[in-house]
Parts: C-alpha cells; sequence; structure tokens
C-alpha cells in the first residue's frame, strides 16, 4: 500500500510483517510515525484492497 502527502510518497508491505518497502521523501520520523498506524489498520487495508481488485485474482 502507498501513503502519498504532496510530492512525498512511502509504499509499505503488509504481509508478512509491516515494513517500507520504498520511500520517496518522507523523513524518517514521519515513516516511524506511520508504520504502527498501517500495522493498526492492515486488516481494513487488505479487506478494501480485495474488495477492490477482487480477492483471489
Amino acid at each position: 500500500m502507498s501513503v502519498e502527502k504532496g510530492d512525498v510518497e512511502a509504499k509499505f508491505w503488509l504481509r508478512p510483517d509491516v515494513r517500507i518497502a520504498y520511500n520517496d521523501g518522507f523523513n524518517s520520523k514521519t515513516l516511524n510515525d506511520l508504520l504502527p498506524i498501517v500495522e493498526q489498520h492492515r486488516d481494513q487495508i487488505e479487506r478494501a484492497w480485495n474488495e477492490f481488485f477482487g480477492e483471489g485474482q
């Protein structure tokens, strides 16, 4: 999943553990603040992804 704000973006892997896959512009403090938010909402993010794109496709 990606997080964007203005002209900066970060991509996170959700499985097996939430971790940063790519960062273009966020500072380390912001990334450290984002990680627990993504972890907390991982199931909701995956559910929305699967509903939009179709689970198992």
